[in-house]
């Protein structure tokens, strides 16, 4: 025997009970949890509006009623950004609070929206949605806005992550009209709900 070679052991390699160890530890199911949307739907889809400005002194303009319901609403530097929600889900949705919208050029303080949050919007069904804000001043400016609607099957809801539009253009805010074709008309104090 040359001094390079070893002596032959007897018994099993190092490396086949490695090799035996590797496939003898117990399979372990992972928990890994579903995308929320995968038993209910995708999320819903959200249109926005042409997007506008309540008339100067809104409050005596016969639109007590809206200021009524939201008590924040400023009747000289309010807005009105009307959204199309679709319930795209196999099950009830609601928006929650709160939609919040960030602005290039305006400055926005989302007030509330109408309807209330947490009204139920029906599997298939398509609700109008105003969000009222206020602003530091009336100008009619284009601004750039960017909206995030947080959403679920109820407000306690936490499943689902909001919609966020990052970007959508508003080259003007004409007085609010609901006359059709918008904006003609005297302003009202209901916004339309034409796509822009």
């Amino acid at each position: 025997m040359s001094d390079l070679e070893e002596p032959k052991k007897s018994g099993v390699s190092r490396r086949t009970v490695a090799k035996a160890m590797a496939w003898s530890v117990p399979a372990v199911a992972l928990a890994v949890p579903a995308p929320a949307y995968a038993a209910s739907g995708p999320p819903p889809t959200v249109q926005v509006g042409t997007a506008c400005k309540l008339p100067g002194a809104s409050a005596n303009k016969k639109c007590e009623d809206l200021f009524a319901g939201l008590p924040g609403l400023d009747p000289e530097k309010a807005f009105a950004i009307p959204l199309l929600i679709t319930n795209n889900t196999s099950k009830t949705i609601v928006l929650k609070p709160s939609i919040s919208i960030l602005s290039s050029g305006l400055p926005f303080t989302v007030v509330g929206i109408v309807p209330d949050y947490c009204t139920d919007i029906d599997p298939g069904e398509s609700v109008k949605v105003i969000v009222y804000a206020n602003s530091d001043n009336s100008a009619n400016q284009e601004v750039d806005l960017a909206i995030t609607v947080p959403w679920g099957h109820d407000c306690a809801d936490t499943d689902h992550p909001p919609i966020f539009i990052p970007s959508y253009t508003v080259e003007s805010f004409p007085p609010c009209s609901s006359n059709v074709p918008f904006p003609t008309g005297a302003p009202t104090c209901d916004p339309p709900f034409y796509p822009a």
